[in-house]
């Protein structure tokens, strides 16, 4: 189904197609793919929730959001016909592309099932109480998951992602939520990179995450 959408965000685009697979063998041709179709390949784990294993392409895109639905309906289409189980499609936008909700009353314009989301990689040392780390990040509404094909950086270190969505508010409310996030890790000696800002304009598969982030 194309989007329809009043506005187009046109700028630079990530674009992610999830597929379902029950197997190791299906997983590693899965990569294999990935790199014929020269796009990341990720395997998100997540704590908690429906779908806890999401195997999926990441890929940048430049141009408006039709344009870049009609390249991530052809990587989908080109991984249906390679016999994957496509469940999910999501395009989501940098944040200073154009036509991105700044503030909170810009947001009904916009359609009810977009939303911002937030990432951060967090370096943790062997020692790191995960269950508390989790904790920590509930109480701000962040989430969890991990990279399971980028776990461990060295003997000494492993990352996980923290993930925070915030739903009908504008960019600028949703960077102080962010902000706070941010504030509260850093100051339990959390050591972060590459934080990522984005606004979800297209996700064919909102309950794909339902138990998780939901």
């Amino acid at each position: 189904m194309t989007p329809i959408n009043t506005f187009q965000y046109a700028g630079i685009f990530e674009s992610h197609i999830t597929i379902c697979t029950k197997s190791l063998a299906t997983l590693q041709r899965f990569q294999r793919f990935c790199q014929q179709l020269k796009v990341k390949c990720l395997l998100i784990e997540l704590p908690s929730g429906v779908t806890r294993t999401q195997p999926m392409s990441a890929s940048y895109h430049r141009g408006t959001l039709t344009q870049v639905w009609t390249e991530a309906q052809h990587l989908a289409q080109q991984m249906w016909l390679a016999g994957f189980q496509v469940i999910r499609v999501k395009i989501e936008a940098m944040v200073y592309n154009q036509d991105i909700p700044i503030q909170d009353g810009e947001v009904w314009q916009h359609r009810a099932t977009n939303y911002f989301e937030f990432h951060i990689r967090a370096l943790l040392s062997k020692e790191i109480n995960l269950e508390a780390l989790r904790q920590n990040c509930a109480e701000s509404g962040a989430h969890l998951s991990v990279n399971a094909f980028k776990l461990s950086i060295n003997g000494q270190q492993h990352q996980r992602f923290i993930t925070l969505r915030v739903y009908q508010r504008g960019l600028r409310s949703a960077q102080a939520r962010f902000q706070d996030l941010l504030t509260s890790l850093r100051a339990k000696q959390i050591l972060l990179v590459q934080p990522q800002q984005e606004y979800t304009v297209y996700d064919s598969n909102l309950g794909l995450d339902a138990g998780w982030s939901m």
